[in-house]
């Protein structure tokens, strides 16, 4: 659900992922509220965003600035000025859910604790 909420976040903040047209991009999103889950656009072996997903705290959202994976240089202040809002959206929003620091009864921090949230099959532990 929290990489759902930021990719919404992002996608409704940007003037053209956010437009309904069926000529959008092809019309890949519009159905999907301009968001999809990057497994069923595209797979790779060995992307860093699984492997930290899996392996480590960190969670990745890739985002698509544009629907060109190499737009001309002149197009690309047009760009930024799409992308811009949307991005000051996203960072305002990473800052929702659960954080904090885990420590004992006396303020110091615990090593490896696993942090459980119900409902979310993704534990996460505390930096060694």
């Amino acid at each position: 659900q929290m990489f759902k909420m930021l990719a919404k976040a992002y996608a409704d903040a940007h003037p053209v992922i956010s437009d309904r047209s069926e000529l959008r991009c092809g019309g890949n999103f519009v159905k999907r509220g301009g968001i999809i889950n990057g497994a069923e656009w595209y797979s790779f072996t060995g992307g860093m965003a699984d492997f930290n997903y899996l392996h480590t705290n960190c969670f990745e959202v890739t985002v698509e600035v544009g629907c060109e994976k190499f737009p001309l240089e002149e197009e690309l202040f047009t760009i930024w000025h799409e992308n811009r809002d949307a991005l000051l959206n996203y960072m305002e929003m990473v800052h929702r859910g659960i954080k904090g620091i885990v420590s004992d009864k006396f303020g110091n921090p615990i090593k490896n604790a696993r942090i459980s949230v119900r409902g979310i099959q993704h534990d996460v532990t505390t930096g060694n």
